[in-house]
């Protein structure tokens, strides 16, 4: 196995392990604020962790780690985390941070490395899923759902003045800032995206955002809560998933931890259509000024 500190240009040959939202750091890598190590075997990347700092304010913050398959259990990922905090020592940072995305599957693994080398338990924050509409034929029960007489479906761009003001009105009151159909609207589909009326009255909406080619990220799902428990949200979801499986057979959604009954609905309803599953993680440690030979 060889390690190396990485530059801009010898870190475009990690990119296959890296999450697409950090490929542009890679090529930011200076040393100084935007960090990393790579670890390769044969000439084949196996492993990188990366970093940024803002070393005038004494922060730093390990942003990914990954070990490819087939090079886990060799102490690889002990090795990459042991470089990043002596790289954060190296520029006066007492707190070390790690919050960022990994695989699911990486969870056991790098929580026990963590562990053995005086991190916090990390604590998962969110889950990502990525999902394949391609595979809704497998959830039979997804062709049951209908809505009962009084419930109708509408593009979002069909929304009217008077609705828009109605809903603005109503933020704070019978939904959070964090579940507006407006924050960052002008990154948002409004041809995708979803409404959801009763009796002519909005009562929810999905939220979402074009991503690339074929992938959209659901970013945003409402209904009002006097609704929850007749499903009229997951019917609202499904619909809008079935409306634009053609144009886009693949979605992210995010869910924070705390989120339980709609983590169980993604596991035990769709997950024949789960691709692939990531967790952000967070977790601190203080860097105390030693070294350990044992990994030099």
């Amino acid at each position: 196995m060889q390690l190396e500190e990485l530059t801009a240009s010898t870190a475009r040959a990690y990119k296959s392990l890296v999450h697409p939202k950090y490929l542009e750091g890679l090529d930011q890598i200076n040393g100084s604020s935007v960090w990393g190590f790579g670890a390769s075997n044969n000439n084949q990347p196996a492993g990188i962790v990366l970093g940024r700092s803002a070393v005038s304010e004494g922060q730093a913050k390990i942003i990914e780690l990954v070990v490819a398959e087939g090079h886990q259990r060799r102490g690889m990922g002990m090795k990459l985390l042991w470089h990043a905090e002596q790289k954060m020592r190296e520029q006066g940072v007492s707190d070390g941070q790690f919050a960022g995305f990994i695989k699911a599957q990486d969870f056991p693994w790098l929580s026990k490395i963590a562990i053995r080398e005086g991190w916090q338990l990390p604590k998962v924050k969110t889950y990502m899923y990525t999902l394949g509409s391609m595979r809704l034929g497998e959830c039979q029960w997804v062709e049951r759902l209908s809505l009962p007489e009084g419930f109708t479906l509408f593009p979002w761009k069909d929304l009217t003045p008077a609705e828009r003001l109605e809903i603005e009105q109503g933020e704070g009151q019978w939904y959070t800032s964090l579940l507006s159909p407006f924050f960052e609207e002008g990154k948002f589909d409004p041809d995708y995206s979803t409404g959801l009326r009763y009796q002519g009255k909005v009562i929810g909406w999905v939220i979402v955002q074009r991503m690339a080619g074929n992938l959209l990220l659901y970013k945003t799902m409402f209904v009002q809560e006097k609704y929850q428990k007749q499903a009229r949200g997951i019917t609202l979801l499904m619909k809008t998933i079935a409306q634009v499986q053609p144009a886009f057979p693949f979605g992210i959604c995010f869910i924070e931890h705390d989120n339980e009954p709609m983590l169980r609905f993604m596991e035990r309803r769709l997950g024949p259509t789960i691709l692939h599953r990531k967790l952000w993680i967070e977790t601190t440690k203080v860097l105390a000024r030693q070294y350990a030979d044992h990994l030099c």
